[in-house]
């Protein structure tokens, strides 16, 4: 009786905490290019005084609150929400202006911070401290951001002549603009095919006539996943699919290719002045891999499992393409653009799963709603979203919700939703870890961008299984956010590893394809019935189907991203050109057609991810693992929620992930469960 008490009182205050009048983040997103500007200027000048202040430091007023939480919290760092607001607009705004004012003004602030670790003085202030008794004896929190202060430096290259840190920054700085201005060709292309329909047989009848010119009775397509993927996977005329990918990997996003071969000469050139031998050694130095030894020998060793079934995978959809087209298995051969078409002819004919057929039980809106309220039973929150209309946006479309512990009801954070695809707005899905909590009391808010299909006045958005794993795995990286605990958690000093970064994600995409998961999920957008037990064995047995051949691409993409990154990077886009036609056949077994190449719109290995996409394996070997011992028997269970909650995700940044994991799995992780999920192992 005192169990149902407790639960009733919960209830009643979390009900009045609805009612009450919910607080919002703290950013006013309408904002015009000199406000922006204006912004940007008064966070420069503010981190500027507040270095000043560390280095002027004397001796006797040497402490952690003096010295590491200024830098810890830096007016540079996530933790400040005037830089959120100064710079986020790029990745989202509808006014070009905005966004090119955004972009500038994190291309700023990336190239202060870039300097501000080179601060001889400061640093100087910081081994002072170092040295004192008070920083001996600090506990293991505080001491994980004084060690990380320290290492910051250090590798920033202050132990360079004065001349060869001058020459640093400037190629930082030019790496930087590289980026950016990749980046910017991604967004703001705007390459079409137009098509008549004839070319588009196979395709569902409304996807047709959403994009049809009723005037040139043409239809258009842009390079958005919405258009793309189900024609690759669809469309019956290759002829289509190949100028879909001569699009993409040809002729759309200006001269990036240009500016990946200038932007690995200059990390070649950086990692060279700090002393290491390539970037990729200068990269993972800091990730749970430690060296491109390692990573080589890691995707050396899935391959070596991978690569048995690699043929037959080939050979089956080539058989697939045979019997399509009337001719003689001999005389097919597989072309980049037949995969994901073939891959679903045989996933249709032969498991019975037909992914459009399924996409009618997974609307978007259930998805979304249910999603949420999955997360919040696992993970002993509370979602209560803020209407529409009441908080500062980008774009009406965006949605905003603030999370409570559902337990003590303390807030925790607040995150957007901004889920469709529209003209300037960053092209695949991402989170976005827009302020960082802080020892003020500040609060985390995070931003899912996605590029989702949108409902129209006729029908609803209806998603793909793939689009509801993807959203699923997202909003993921939201709760990490979200959930990290500690002041300055997940800030640059203290992020997670790269190569662990998607592990918890990636260990939740599990529950879509556990069959109490499916059920909620779905929801058929005309009569409500969940999807049909029968169907949901289909994609379950389905689920890793050709998995060798989409394995080895990911070994030949993280392949690729080492490569480039290596002790000899190529030196020119004709040199990349050369690199990709080698190494796209020799790992994944797909010819790269005739000036192909993906490094156009490969968008990772030009931000954060550079060296650092076998951190998407090497994670997924973690999420396994993690899944296997706590969630398997039944995900949904409270105990493993919290576990994982506390044990995972609390820590962030904070400390040696490898020590965390162990502590949580109770042994050390092992590649087993990652192999066996995936198909390449029998149980």
């Amino acid at each position: 009786a005192a169990g149902l008490v407790g639960v009733g009182i919960l209830g009643f205050k979390l009900y009045q905490k609805k009612k009450q009048k919910q607080p919002l983040p703290p950013f006013n997103w309408d904002v015009s290019v000199q406000e922006i500007q204006a912004m940007a200027e008064q966070v420069l000048e503010d981190a500027q005084r507040n270095l000043d202040a560390v280095a002027a430091v004397k001796d006797e007023d040497l402490c952690y609150d003096t010295v590491i939480k200024p830098l810890q919290l830096a007016p540079n760092y996530k933790t400040n929400p005037q830089l959120c607001n100064a710079k986020f607009l790029q990745h989202c705004h509808t006014d070009p202006a905005i966004r090119k004012a955004a972009q500038e003004a994190g291309t700023k602030f990336a190239a202060f911070k870039s300097g501000s670790r080179r601060r001889e003085d400061v640093f100087a202030t910081v081994k002072r401290y170092a040295a004192t008794e008070e920083a001996k004896g600090l506990d293991t929190y505080r001491k994980h951001f004084l060690d990380a202060v320290v290492a910051d430096f250090r590798r920033s290259g202050l132990s360079l002549s004065p001349a060869d840190r001058t020459r640093l920054q400037e190629l930082l700085a030019k790496d930087a603009e590289c980026c950016t201005r990749y980046g910017q060709n991604l967004s703001d292309d705007k390459t079409t095919v137009v098509l008549a329909c004839e070319d588009l047989k196979g395709m569902d009848d409304s996807f047709i006539q959403a994009r049809l010119d009723k005037a040139t009775n043409k239809v258009t397509l842009k390079l958005k996943y919405p258009d793309i993927i189900p024609v690759m996977g669809q469309c019956q005329v290759a002829e289509t699919r190949k100028k879909i990918t001569v699009a993409r990997e040809v002729e759309a996003y200006g001269d990036n290719l240009q500016l990946v071969a200038e932007g690995v000469t200059l990390r070649k050139q950086i990692a060279a002045l700090l002393g290491y031998s390539s970037w990729s050694a200068y990269v993972t130095e800091t990730r749970m891999a430690g060296s491109p030894q390692v990573v080589a020998g890691f995707l050396t060793n899935i391959t070596k499992l991978a690569k048995q079934g690699l043929q037959a995978d080939i050979e089956d959809l080539c058989a697939a393409k045979a019997e399509e087209t009337g001719a003689l298995n001999t005389e097919v051969s597989l072309d980049a653009w037949d995969t994901s078409y073939y891959h679903n002819k045989v996933l249709k004919q032969r498991y019975g799963v037909d992914h459009e057929a399924v996409k009618q039980y997974f609307p978007l809106s259930h998805v979304v709603k249910t999603t949420l309220e999955i997360y919040q039973e696992v993970l002993g929150l509370i979602f209560h979203e803020i209407p529409q209309g009441t908080f500062s946006s980008w774009h009406h479309e965006v949605r905003l919700f603030v999370v409570h512990d559902s337990s003590s009801g303390a807030l925790v954070g607040h995150f957007y939703l901004d889920l469709h695809p529209r003209a300037g707005k960053y092209g695949h899905a991402a989170i976005f870890h827009i302020l960082k909590r802080s020892a003020n009391g500040q609060s985390a808010v995070d931003c899912m961008l996605c590029n989702l299909p949108a409902p129209t006045p006729d029908a609803p958005a209806l998603l793909r299984h793939d689009d509801v794993v993807t959203f699923f795995h997202e909003f993921g990286h939201i709760m990490h956010g979200l959930l990290s605990e500690g002041e300055g958690n997940s800030t640059h000093l203290a992020k997670c590893p790269r190569d662990f970064v998607e592990a918890p994600s990636q260990m939740l995409e599990n529950f879509c394809w556990q069959e109490a998961v499916l059920q909620r999920l779905s929801k058929h957008h005309v009569s409500g019935s969940p999807l049909p037990a029968e169907q949901i064995q289909s994609l379950i047995r389905a689920k890793n189907v050709h998995e060798a051949l989409f394995m080895m691409r990911q070994i030949y993409l993280a392949s690729l991203d080492m490569a480039i990154h290596g002790e000899n990077p190529p030196a020119s886009a004709s040199e990349l050109q050369v690199l990709v036609d080698k190494m796209r056949p020799q790992i994944s077994g797909i010819a790269n057609p005739d000036g192909a190449n993906m490094l156009r719109n490969f968008g990772h290995l030009m931000n954060q991810y550079s060296s650092a996409y076998y951190g998407y394996m090497w994670a997924e070997v973690l999420s396994a693992d993690m899944f296997c011992t706590w969630f398997q028997a039944d995900c949904m269970d409270k105990r493993a929620g919290m576990a994982y909650r506390k044990g995972v995700l609390a820590h962030g940044g904070v400390g040696k992930i490898m020590d965390h994991l162990t502590a949580f799995l109770g042994h050390a992780p092992e590649q087993t469960p990652f192999l066996i999920s995936r198909g390449i192992l029998k149980k």
